[in-house]
């Protein structure tokens, strides 16, 4: 796996967090263990569905940094499928093994990939065509400003030699989320084109 982050980093400092800056940490979220590693599949906890999003996946579904809509980060794909009602299936040539793999969910919302790792959702990507956002409405086509006038200072900026633009990272304040982030990838014109949401180290991932 490759981390495309730049090694430096550095943090955006912003008096207006703005309204619903907070939406994006969920309430009442499973804990995601800080010692997990690539390498062990980690322990999960999960409740019910946040309200208004549903007990499928649609693009009505919202990311917030335990996943996307009714799916967590921790959920097995066992249990995925039983709250979306398809089984995620591996996207095909796309490299990967058991240990980690690219899934899709089946006549789900377009641009939208999960990445599994030893069983477990890990990380969700969201690419175009996608119009899926965070609960406070950051996504595909927001700009940096944008991002930094929602987050304030809880985004750490580092360089995106993909892209030729950022990752802008969301670091939640709360200890339960410690190990969990967002990523906007923006590109040179500081657009986000494509973001995730995930638990560390897997969401700082180039794939697997």
């Amino acid at each position: 796996m490759l981390d495309t982050s730049s090694t430096t980093s550095t943090q955006v400092e912003a008096t207006d967090t703005g309204p619903g800056a907070e939406d994006d940490t969920a309430q009442n979220a499973p804990t995601t263990s800080s010692s997990t590693s690539s390498t062990m599949a980690p322990e999960s906890t999960t409740t019910a569905p946040q309200s208004g999003q549903g007990a499928e996946l649609t693009d009505s579904a919202r990311v917030s940094t335990i996943g996307l809509g009714p799916v967590y980060v921790g959920d097995t794909i066992e249990l995925v499928a039983e709250k979306i009602g398809v089984e995620l299936e591996a996207i095909p040539d796309v490299a990967g093994d058991e240990t980690c793999r690219y899934h899709t969910a089946p006549g789900g919302p377009p641009g939208v990939s999960f990445v599994v790792t030893y069983g477990r959702v890990s990380r969700v990507d969201i690419e175009s065509p996608s119009i899926i956002t965070t609960r406070s409405g950051a996504g595909i086509g927001s700009t940096r400003e944008d991002i930094i006038g929602l987050f304030g200072d809880k985004i750490v900026v580092s360089s995106n030699g993909a892209t030729g633009g950022e990752d802008l990272t969301y670091v939640p304040v709360d200890d339960k989320d410690a190990n969990l982030r967002i990523v906007f990838e923006t590109n040179a014109e500081g657009v986000v084109v494509r973001f995730r949401t995930g638990q560390l180290p897997e969401v700082e991932y180039d794939g697997c």
